[in-house]
Protein backbone atom coordinates (compact mmCIF):
# COMPACT_ATOMS: atom_id res chain seq x y z
CA UNK A 1 0.00 0.00 0.00
CA UNK A 2 1.33 3.69 -0.59
CA UNK A 3 0.38 6.00 2.16
CA UNK A 4 2.09 9.36 3.11
CA UNK A 5 3.56 9.13 6.37
CA UNK A 6 3.97 12.60 8.34
CA UNK A 7 4.92 14.37 11.55
CA UNK A 8 4.65 17.64 12.84
CA UNK A 9 6.44 19.71 15.37
CA UNK A 10 4.32 22.53 17.31
CA UNK A 11 4.95 25.16 19.54
CA UNK A 12 2.62 23.49 21.92
CA UNK A 13 -0.17 21.37 21.78
CA UNK A 14 -3.02 23.25 21.66
CA UNK A 15 -4.67 24.10 18.00
CA UNK A 16 -6.30 27.09 18.75
CA UNK A 17 -3.30 28.86 20.46
CA UNK A 18 0.21 27.74 18.88
CA UNK A 19 1.70 26.92 16.05
CA UNK A 20 3.58 24.64 13.20
CA UNK A 21 6.98 24.68 13.38
CA UNK A 22 8.49 21.92 11.30
CA UNK A 23 6.15 19.48 8.68
CA UNK A 24 7.88 16.05 7.87
CA UNK A 25 6.47 13.42 5.17
CA UNK A 26 7.55 10.63 3.55
CA UNK A 27 6.13 8.95 0.70
CA UNK A 28 5.84 5.05 1.36
CA UNK A 29 5.48 2.51 -1.60
CA UNK A 30 5.29 -1.21 -0.76
CA UNK A 31 6.79 -0.69 2.90
CA UNK A 32 9.48 1.30 1.36
CA UNK A 33 10.41 4.75 1.67
CA UNK A 34 10.08 6.54 -1.75
CA UNK A 35 10.22 10.67 -1.12
CA UNK A 36 10.85 12.85 1.66
CA UNK A 37 9.30 16.32 2.32
CA UNK A 38 10.88 18.43 5.26
CA UNK A 39 10.61 22.06 6.08
CA UNK A 40 11.27 24.11 8.95
CA UNK A 41 8.23 27.34 9.59
CA UNK A 42 8.86 30.55 11.16
CA UNK A 43 6.27 30.44 14.02
CA UNK A 44 6.69 34.32 14.01
CA UNK A 45 7.03 33.61 17.99
CA UNK A 46 9.00 32.91 21.19
CA UNK A 47 9.87 28.96 21.49
CA UNK A 48 9.66 28.08 24.92
CA UNK A 49 12.48 26.62 26.68
CA UNK A 50 10.32 22.87 26.92
CA UNK A 51 10.09 22.83 22.98
CA UNK A 52 13.30 23.91 22.30
CA UNK A 53 15.06 21.00 24.79
CA UNK A 54 12.45 18.49 23.47
CA UNK A 55 13.20 19.12 19.54
CA UNK A 56 16.82 20.76 19.39
CA UNK A 57 14.87 23.55 17.87
CA UNK A 58 16.55 26.65 18.51
CA UNK A 59 14.45 29.69 17.99
CA UNK A 60 17.72 31.36 15.74
CA UNK A 61 16.65 28.04 13.77
CA UNK A 62 13.12 28.48 14.01
CA UNK A 63 13.00 32.66 12.86
CA UNK A 64 15.31 31.53 9.77
CA UNK A 65 12.44 28.68 8.74
CA UNK A 66 10.33 29.28 5.73
CA UNK A 67 7.14 30.69 5.71
CA UNK A 68 3.76 28.44 5.99
CA UNK A 69 1.96 30.09 2.91
CA UNK A 70 5.31 29.24 1.20
CA UNK A 71 4.91 25.96 2.08
CA UNK A 72 1.77 24.66 2.55
CA UNK A 73 0.83 24.33 -1.11
CA UNK A 74 4.15 22.77 -1.54
CA UNK A 75 3.27 20.31 0.81
CA UNK A 76 0.08 19.20 -0.28
CA UNK A 77 1.28 18.70 -4.17
CA UNK A 78 3.31 16.43 -2.24
CA UNK A 79 1.22 14.50 -0.96
CA UNK A 80 -1.12 14.30 -3.58
CA UNK A 81 -4.43 12.02 -2.62
CA UNK A 82 -2.46 9.84 -0.64
CA UNK A 83 -3.70 8.38 2.83
CA UNK A 84 -1.99 9.73 5.77
CA UNK A 85 -0.51 7.83 8.28
CA UNK A 86 0.83 8.62 11.75
CA UNK A 87 1.19 8.41 15.46
CA UNK A 88 -1.87 10.12 17.44
CA UNK A 89 -2.68 10.97 13.83
CA UNK A 90 -5.28 13.45 14.43
CA UNK A 91 -3.48 15.48 16.53
CA UNK A 92 -0.84 16.50 13.17
CA UNK A 93 -3.72 16.78 10.71
CA UNK A 94 -5.59 19.09 13.14
CA UNK A 95 -3.06 20.97 13.23
CA UNK A 96 -2.51 20.61 8.85
CA UNK A 97 -6.77 20.95 8.91
CA UNK A 98 -6.16 24.28 11.30
CA UNK A 99 -3.71 25.72 8.75
CA UNK A 100 -5.82 24.82 5.52
CA UNK A 101 -9.05 26.23 7.06
CA UNK A 102 -7.40 29.60 7.72
CA UNK A 103 -5.79 29.86 3.71
CA UNK A 104 -8.93 28.51 2.09
CA UNK A 105 -7.59 25.42 1.08
CA UNK A 106 -10.21 22.26 0.96
CA UNK A 107 -8.34 19.46 3.03
CA UNK A 108 -9.98 16.35 3.99
CA UNK A 109 -7.93 12.80 3.81
CA UNK A 110 -7.92 9.39 5.09
CA UNK A 111 -5.10 7.96 7.37
CA UNK A 112 -4.55 5.45 9.70
CA UNK A 113 -3.02 5.84 13.60
CA UNK A 114 -0.30 4.15 14.57
CA UNK A 115 -1.08 4.80 18.60
CA UNK A 116 -4.67 2.92 17.99
CA UNK A 117 -2.71 0.42 15.88
CA UNK A 118 -0.44 -0.35 18.77
CA UNK A 119 -3.15 0.09 21.76
CA UNK A 120 -5.18 -2.45 20.49
CA UNK A 121 -2.50 -5.22 19.28
CA UNK A 122 0.15 -4.65 22.20
CA UNK A 123 0.25 -5.67 25.41
CA UNK A 124 -1.16 -2.85 28.21
CA UNK A 125 2.34 -3.15 29.74
CA UNK A 126 4.04 -2.14 26.76
CA UNK A 127 4.43 2.16 26.96
CA UNK A 128 3.00 3.02 23.65
CA UNK A 129 4.62 6.62 22.90
CA UNK A 130 6.65 6.81 19.84
CA UNK A 131 9.94 6.86 21.23
CA UNK A 132 8.93 3.53 23.61
CA UNK A 133 8.02 2.01 19.77
CA UNK A 134 11.10 3.10 18.47
CA UNK A 135 13.32 0.89 21.64
CA UNK A 136 10.85 -1.89 21.05
CA UNK A 137 11.61 -2.46 17.34
CA UNK A 138 14.71 -1.26 17.60
CA UNK A 139 14.56 1.63 14.74
CA UNK A 140 17.24 4.03 13.73
CA UNK A 141 15.43 6.54 12.43
CA UNK A 142 17.66 9.75 13.07
CA UNK A 143 16.72 11.89 16.06
CA UNK A 144 13.54 11.82 17.93
CA UNK A 145 11.28 14.73 17.99
CA UNK A 146 12.19 15.80 14.33
CA UNK A 147 9.19 15.90 12.00
CA UNK A 148 11.20 13.43 9.17
CA UNK A 149 12.82 10.79 11.51
CA UNK A 150 9.11 10.22 13.38
CA UNK A 151 7.49 10.03 10.40
CA UNK A 152 9.94 7.47 9.17
CA UNK A 153 9.44 5.84 12.74
CA UNK A 154 5.73 6.10 12.78
CA UNK A 155 5.78 4.18 8.88
CA UNK A 156 8.50 1.24 10.01
CA UNK A 157 6.22 0.72 13.53
CA UNK A 158 3.03 0.49 11.23
CA UNK A 159 5.24 -2.26 8.49
CA UNK A 160 6.63 -4.27 11.86
CA UNK A 161 2.83 -4.04 13.56
CA UNK A 162 1.20 -5.24 9.65
CA UNK A 163 3.51 -8.02 9.87
CA UNK A 164 2.94 -8.97 12.76
CA UNK A 165 -1.02 -8.41 13.57
CA UNK A 166 -2.42 -8.12 9.77
CA UNK A 167 -3.83 -11.31 9.29
CA UNK A 168 -5.75 -10.90 12.77
CA UNK A 169 -7.86 -8.22 11.60
CA UNK A 170 -6.74 -6.55 8.06
CA UNK A 171 -9.75 -4.17 8.47
CA UNK A 172 -8.19 -2.29 10.83
CA UNK A 173 -5.28 -1.57 9.43
CA UNK A 174 -6.90 0.19 6.35
CA UNK A 175 -7.19 4.23 5.74
CA UNK A 176 -10.49 5.40 7.18
CA UNK A 177 -11.71 9.57 7.19
CA UNK A 178 -10.30 11.42 9.17
CA UNK A 179 -12.75 13.57 11.26
CA UNK A 180 -11.92 16.87 13.16
CA UNK A 181 -13.83 20.18 13.17
CA UNK A 182 -11.94 23.20 12.68
CA UNK A 183 -13.26 26.74 12.39
CA UNK A 184 -10.75 29.38 10.67
CA UNK A 185 -9.30 31.67 12.80
CA UNK A 186 -9.85 35.37 12.09
CA UNK A 187 -7.09 37.83 11.91
CA UNK A 188 -6.55 40.84 14.33
CA UNK A 189 -9.28 43.75 14.07
CA UNK A 190 -7.91 47.50 13.40
CA UNK A 191 -9.53 48.38 16.78
CA UNK A 192 -7.50 45.18 18.51
CA UNK A 193 -4.83 46.48 17.05
CA UNK A 194 -4.79 50.32 17.67
CA UNK A 195 -5.47 49.19 21.07
CA UNK A 196 -2.70 46.44 21.29
CA UNK A 197 0.10 48.82 20.32
CA UNK A 198 -1.21 51.50 22.92
CA UNK A 199 -0.90 48.86 25.59
CA UNK A 200 2.44 47.22 24.86
CA UNK A 201 3.98 50.83 24.64
CA UNK A 202 2.58 51.68 27.83
CA UNK A 203 2.95 48.19 29.73
CA UNK A 204 5.77 47.83 32.17
CA UNK A 205 4.22 44.14 31.91
CA UNK A 206 4.77 43.61 28.24
CA UNK A 207 6.40 40.37 27.17
CA UNK A 208 10.22 40.38 26.92
CA UNK A 209 9.81 39.13 23.11
CA UNK A 210 9.22 41.42 20.22
CA UNK A 211 5.62 40.72 18.61
CA UNK A 212 4.37 40.30 15.41
CA UNK A 213 1.00 42.18 15.78
CA UNK A 214 0.15 41.76 12.40
CA UNK A 215 0.56 38.23 12.37
CA UNK A 216 -1.65 37.92 15.73
CA UNK A 217 -5.02 35.95 15.34
CA UNK A 218 -8.19 37.72 16.64
CA UNK A 219 -8.56 35.70 19.47
CA UNK A 220 -4.84 36.01 20.17
CA UNK A 221 -5.18 39.46 20.41
CA UNK A 222 -7.93 39.51 22.69
CA UNK A 223 -6.08 36.84 24.88
CA UNK A 224 -2.63 39.50 24.97
CA UNK A 225 -4.67 42.21 25.67
CA UNK A 226 -6.45 40.68 28.34
CA UNK A 227 -3.22 39.97 30.07
CA UNK A 228 -1.75 43.24 29.60
CA UNK A 229 -5.31 44.83 31.37
CA UNK A 230 -4.96 42.53 34.25
CA UNK A 231 -1.40 41.00 34.87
Amino acid sequence: MNYLAIDLEMTGLNVKKDRILEIGAIHMEDGRPRETFSALINPHCALSGRITGLTGITQQMADTGEELSDVLPLFLTFAGSLPLLGHNLLFDYSFLKQACVNAGIPFERTGIDTLKLARRFLPATQEKKLTSLRELYRLSTGEAHRAVSDALAAALVYERLCCDYVAAAPEVFLPVPLQVKIKKQQPITIPQREQLTRLLSESSDAPAEPIEIDRLTRSEASRLIERLLHP
